[in-house]
């Protein structure tokens, strides 16, 4: 019996990247979630530790993961405005969470 092993994209593109709201309702400016808090579950399993690790949006850290960040964190907002947000390529942190890590992804 063969068992599917699922493991992130090691070819990560580095470009500019434009993300869109999911859906006909497209709001003004649409906030969403960028820390775990009891009330947003910002987590994402990871197959090779066998853990769940908790996501943050840090504009002054490289990893989208709490426990690779070191010192003090600045935390930012995910805000879309009139259905879109566009992130430069030098924003890697951001691009990862939205395009690989959030749990909204392509529901919202």
């Amino acid at each position: 019996m063969k068992t599917k092993k699922t493991t992130q994209d090691t070819s990560w593109e580095i470009k500019d990247r434009t993300y869109l709201v999911k859906g006909t309702n497209q709001p003004l400016t649409l906030k969403i979630p960028s820390r775990h808090t009891t009330r947003h579950a910002l987590l994402w399993y990871d197959n090779e530790k066998n853990e769940q690790r908790e996501i943050r949006y840090a504009t002054n850290q490289n990893s989208p993961f709490k426990d690779e960040q070191k010192g003090e964190a600045t935390l930012g907002h995910i805000v879309f405005r009139d259905g879109s947000l566009y992130v430069k390529k030098e924003n890697q942190a951001l691009q990862k969470i939205l395009s690989l890590y959030h749990p909204l992804k392509n529901k919202r």
